[in-house]
């Protein structure tokens, strides 16, 4: 993996990434075929997110945690740490309730299928069981990210309202740019966002983008883990341009194409896209067996933004990278551990030294005792 892509914060993205693996699947749990499969799932998370987007507009994300990130099929499913037909099947049993949550009423989980039949040239109502099996694992995936980046109600909210701008990206350049060990280019397409799903759910999209803020820095984050400086930066499209900083010789991934993303240094963002790029490169939902062991949640190390300020800016913190201040040395566990080694070996000494003083007056004293007594 070269760099971060802004596209790692957009749902979209990741849920039509991150299920690659499952046409097989589920062509076989439906008993239809991979390109229907395919068709189904491109076509069925479109209108899952603008479902979730128009429940998150309506209920709040409150509610959202509570009715869907953590309701009970999604922590049973969650208990699944591998993708195989166990997991689908569980999934396909369970996910119908998820949908009479999700959306709004059975008229709008109607006209899904019908849009999705027609697409798929399939009968709506094995539709309907395949999209709860679908909504069921979707909601899944964005419980374990927005779990191991540990977002809370505020921060789910404003991840939200992130998503329409990369509604209107142009998916017909490659979106996701990987070098793979042989260091050859993979590249994945993805479908352009059909937002007459909105019409369907509910959704209002907003008209206008939130306003950019005039000493707001152009870029994303200084050296994730330093990009690979071999990458071609033509495979990437606008809104994907890396620049590089030539003062401190890194990589910057620049968001000027993306005005709503105003917080560039704000680290629940910044830990979202690394943990949903860690995320994506683990390839959960590859087919296999249960593993003896859960995998470990993702680390994200924030030392390549050394030292951080934080200010107020527009009702959030603001995390400003700066390089001349050093970090806090007390925080420090290997420094305090050597203070306590040192201060213990110290008192230890100083005891030692007042014994032996004290042996010696004690001497003296007999010695003194003895001379009077003669």
């Amino acid at each position: 993996m070269t760099a971060l892509l802004p596209t790692r914060v957009s749902l979209y993205d990741f849920l039509i990434e991150d299920t690659c693996p499952i046409d097989a699947i589920f062509a076989d749990i439906g008993s239809i075929s991979i390109p229907q499969a395919r068709v189904i799932i491109q076509a069925g998370i479109q209108g899952i997110i603008s479902g979730l987007l128009a429940y998150n507009q309506m209920h709040g994300a409150d509610a959202v945690i509570k009715k869907l990130l953590v309701r009970n099929q999604v922590k049973d499913l969650r208990k699944f740490n591998a993708f195989n037909l166990k997991t689908m099947n569980a999934a396909y049993q369970n996910g119908n309730t998820i949908n009479d949550t999700l959306f709004d009423s059975n008229e709008i989980q109607k006209q899904i299928c019908l849009k999705i039949a027609m697409q798929a040239r399939l009968n709506p109502n094995l539709v309907r069981h395949l999209l709860g099996g679908l909504s069921l694992l979707c909601i899944r995936e964005i419980s374990i990210l927005a779990d191991y980046a540990h977002l809370d109600e505020k921060e789910i909210e404003h991840w939200f309202n992130l998503q329409p701008q990369f509604f209107q990206l142009k998916r017909g350049t490659v979106n996701a740019v990987e070098f793979n060990n042989t260091n050859l280019l993979t590249a994945y397409k993805l479908p352009q966002f059909d937002s007459s799903w909105h019409d369907i759910t509910g959704y209002q999209q907003p008209i206008t983008p939130t306003d950019v803020l005039s000493e707001q820095m152009p870029h994303y984050a200084k050296v994730i883990e330093r990009a690979d400086q071999n990458s071609d930066n033509n495979y990437l499209s606008a809104e994907e341009k890396l620049i590089v900083d030539n003062s401190n010789h890194s990589d910057v991934l620049t968001f000027d194409t993306m005005p709503n993303i105003s917080l560039p240094y704000q680290r629940w963002l910044l830990q979202l896209a690394k943990i949903s790029d860690i995320y994506i490169s683990r390839r959960r939902l590859k087919i296999a067996p249960e593993p003896v062991q859960p995998p470990s949640r993702p680390f994200v190390n924030f030392g390549f933004l050394d030292t951080q300020k934080s200010k107020k800016f527009d009702g959030h913190d603001v995390i400003v990278a700066t390089n001349n201040s050093s970090g806090q040395l007390w925080k420090n566990p290997i420094i305090i551990l050597l203070v306590l080694v040192l201060g213990g070996l110290s008192l230890m000494a100083i005891g030692k030294y007042k014994y032996k003083q004290s042996k010696v007056i004690t001497h003296t004293n007999h010695s003194n005792n003895a001379l009077n007594l003669k």
